[in-house]
């Protein structure tokens, strides 16, 4: 199964990775990172959302 991860940052993409270890039925966590820097995050969303077809 590949997987698909998209990011947006106020309405615009800023990243897509297909992979199929996204969708492991191990992975329980979600972390974001930019070259070992911190961040914060508001109004973060999450979703699992079915393909376009």
């Amino acid at each position: 199964m590949r997987a698909t991860l998209r990011a947006s940052i106020d309405g615009k993409p800023v990243a897509f990775l297909q992979s199929p270890g996204i969708a492991h039925p191990t992975k329980s966590k979600v972390e974001f990172g930019c070259m070992g820097k911190d961040g914060f995050f508001d109004d973060l969303k999450i979703w699992k959302a079915e393909p376009l077809k």
